[in-house]
């Protein structure tokens, strides 16, 4: 589609909100980011260090909240990466793969991307949180494009598509559907939908493809109309899929069921994040470590794909005490990238416990997946690798 001139003139506070409460996502493609984990991490593809994406982040910040233009963000920030070194084509290794690659940095293009990209989701996902507020007087959502010759022509034909805010449709059609795409929901109150005789619409649907994510190998089959990547919604992100799921095993261990025994070890975890009742441990919270670096916490990082009550390979219900201690007053935290034959690289966040009298520690890796045990003294110094994120003794 044709460029477009963002509507930034003064940005909602939501959109500010939502924008600032991301931590950072690191990944070498924008493959490797998940869907909803765009609602959680601010990421920019071959940004690998944190010092780039803080860069990058503060001037996307600063759009957001001032209303700049896409030539004043790309003037402001273009001299700093420059000054940085993350410009132009250069070897960069893929921590999946191992291999070296001649990859493009910062461009007149990416700046763009980054802008469009970051500016529509922000006031999408801000837009989001006013429909919630709102849907009990606007219960209705209508979808809106630009209505001209660079509309696509799937989102030509859902336009005008009016259905119930919490209809399931939105989940994987609200706006932006796809790069620079320009589509908006707009709210519409009983009153409204009567007097404009609107009616809830059956959506026009349209033949599924096939996309295969070449950094996973995951199959997605995604509507026609809808970009890859972008098959979600963007304000449901933050609260939907952001947790880790418990380590499945290596074969030599995998999940064990958490039984009526474990149960006040298992509540005891979650009242360690101040999520005291049902309801909270499904609604989840989000905690902010030591280091500043946010968390998702809710029951999936106790439950399987079927929903069912599970602890990660390898941990007793016993020990989930000590695991909260370890992430929420860590004697270390660490940044490494694990591998395996089963599952591509993945940039692991590895909290290490105080040690206990033998000087054994719990050790902790949250990634998709979370996992922990109990690491002995004579192997503590093996697992700590990759990079010194934060230290209790510095």
């Amino acid at each position: 589609m044709a460029d477009e001139v963002l509507p930034i003139n003064l940005a909602p506070a939501e959109a500010i909100a939502w924008f600032r409460a991301k931590g950072y996502q690191f990944g070498f493609s924008w493959q490797d980011v998940e869907h909803e984990e765009h609602g959680r991490g601010f990421t920019v593809a071959k940004a690998m260090t944190r010092d780039i994406l803080e860069t990058i982040r503060a001037a996307v910040d600063r759009a957001i909240a001032e209303g700049e233009t896409l030539q004043i963000f790309s003037k402001e920030l273009r001299p700093r990466l420059e000054a940085a070194g993350w410009w132009g084509r250069k070897e960069m290794v893929d921590p999946a793969t191992g291999e070296t690659k001649l990859v493009q940095l910062g461009s007149p293009h990416r700046l763009k991307t980054i802008f469009d990209v970051n500016m529509r989701t922000s006031y999408a996902a801000g837009r989001w949180e006013r429909i919630e507020r709102s849907k009990r007087a606007f219960p209705f959502l209508e979808y809106v494009t630009a209505d001209d010759e660079r509309v696509r022509p799937q989102h030509h034909a859902w336009h005008g598509t009016v259905l119930p805010v919490d209809d399931a449709w939105w989940d994987t059609h609200y706006p932006p559907n796809g790069w620079r795409c320009r589509c908006l929901p707009k709210p519409v109150s009983r009153g409204q939908a009567e007097r404009r005789g609107l009616k809830a619409t059956k959506p026009k649907v349209f033949p599924m493809r096939q996309w295969i994510n070449n950094r996973t190998g995951e199959i997605h089959m995604i509507e026609r109309g809808i970009d890859p990547g972008w098959a979600y919604h963007v304000g449901k992100a933050r609260q939907t899929g952001l947790s880790p799921t418990p380590y499945r095993g290596d074969g030599l261990a995998t999940m064990s069921a958490v039984s009526e025994a474990d149960e006040d070890a298992v509540s005891g975890f979650f009242a360690a994040f101040d999520l005291r009742s049902r309801a909270a441990i499904v609604r989840g919270r989000t905690f902010l470590d030591v280091a500043g670096w946010p968390l998702a916490i809710d029951g999936a990082w106790l439950r399987d794909a079927a929903g069912r009550p599970v602890l990660p390979a390898g941990l007793r219900a016993a020990e989930l005490e000590d695991v909260a201690a370890a992430i929420m007053t860590p004697a270390e935290i660490r940044w490494l990238w694990v591998s395996s034959k089963d599952a591509p690289a993945q940039l692991v966040r590895r909290y290490i416990g105080a040690p206990d009298a033998s000087g054994a520690a719990i050790v902790v890796d949250i990634a998709r997946w979370w996992r922990a045990g109990r690491v002995p003294a004579s192997r503590l110094g093996a697992a700590r690798k990759g990079a010194l994120a934060w230290s209790a003794d510095s």
